[in-house]
């Protein structure tokens, strides 16, 4: 199950949108986002991006 949090964050990944500080709470969902394959990090640049599993997921959550 994906949580509020996560759903957030998989949204400004999507939307091009700024992420929200990165405090503990922040990066366990990021971190989980990550573990589930919903969303990586890429290196150069370092930055993350949705991926089409994490895309799935919002068409299954609309706002």
């Amino acid at each position: 199950m994906i949580n509020d949090l996560e759903l957030d964050f998989l949204r400004r990944l999507r939307d091009s949108q700024p992420l929200a500080s990165p405090d503990r709470k922040e990066d366990r969902a990021r971190q989980r986002c990550r573990k589930m394959g919903l969303a990586e990090v890429v290196m150069n640049p370092p930055r993350w991006i949705i991926t089409d599993r994490g895309r799935n997921v919002l068409e299954e959550h609309p706002q």
